[in-house]
């Protein structure tokens, strides 16, 4: 689903692999942030639990061979309840190129499906490009920097459109990538809150995927409180079902979906608190 997953399922092994693997193995302290009911998902106990809907997400890798950057990965078997298809190849301002088909294929399966992006900080021809043209006032670096972040979310929002995929919400990625944030966790947050900005202008909730380690290191103490899609990287289903806990939250927000790689696959379940058909409407439209 993300770059980091994505490089671990590529054949050829990267610096940039050994990078994703590291980050998402460490094992360092939860964030534990009282959540506040209106922003996040229930707790489980305020539900009436049904069977945990699993699936994958995919993106540009399972483009075919030629396509893009496509390694040709394999699109879920018929059993997937659901899916999470990627708006981005790779970093902001770049579209899936297989995103019509996938979109397709979704529709033909009449599956739960969402809408993920990949984000990341600007490069300097972008912050030159959109500095000026978005809500904010470019007076400052920070709201340059926002602008810059509306548009890649307003980029992605035009990709969705075009292929005609459905999503209540847009799940935000916020993980490492090459060339990289910077070490002003200021300067990251403000191209997020811009993010943020336009999908939610846009009409689509926002979520982040992401974990503790990786937010912190990115975001600083920087708290959203919107749904969180935790990952448990090559470490299993017991381990990403674990995730659902309360005590994991990077950002303060309730657990909807949790992760968990294969060697050439992302694997997906959603967490107990969001297992209704009226709750998975909120994160899913169901094809």
């Amino acid at each position: 689903m993300t770059a980091c997953s994505r490089t671990r399922s590529s054949t050829v092994a990267t610096a940039a692999a050994l990078v994703c693997t590291f980050l998402l193995t460490l094992s360092g302290a939860a964030v534990t942030v009282a959540p506040t009911a209106s922003a996040v998902a229930p707790t489980a106990s305020a539900v009436s639990l049904t069977a945990a809907a699993t699936g994958r997400d995919v993106s540009w890798p399972q483009c075919p061979k030629g396509v893009g950057r496509g390694y040709g990965l394999p699109m879920p078997p018929a059993s997937a309840g659901l899916v999470v298809i990627g708006l981005t190849a790779g970093p902001g301002f770049k579209a899936n190129p297989c995103l019509l088909s996938q979109t397709r294929w979704a529709k033909s399966r009449h599956v739960y499906a969402a809408a993920y992006a990949m984000t990341t900080f600007p490069t300097g021809s972008q912050l030159a490009r959109y500095r000026s043209s978005g809500p904010y006032r470019a007076t400052t670096y920070a709201r340059r920097l926002a602008n810059v972040g509306f548009a890649q979310a307003r980029f992605n929002v035009a990709s969705l459109r075009r292929a005609g995929l459905a999503s209540p919400i847009v799940w935000v990625d916020v993980e490492p990538y090459t060339p990289g944030w910077t070490a002003n966790k200021a300067a990251n947050k403000a191209v997020i809150d811009g993010v943020v900005r336009g999908y939610r202008s846009a009409g689509y909730r926002v979520g982040f995927y992401s974990i503790p380690q990786m937010w912190s290191k990115i975001m600083g103490t920087a708290r959203y409180r919107f749904p969180e899609w935790r990952t448990a990287g090559a470490r299993g289903q017991a381990v990403a079902k674990a995730r659902c806990a309360r005590s994991y939250s990077f950002q303060g927000g309730g657990a909807v979906l949790s992760q968990w790689w294969g060697p050439s696959v992302d694997y997906n379940t959603t967490c107990p608190s969001a297992n209704t058909p009226a709750l998975l409407s909120t994160y899913f439209h169901k094809y």
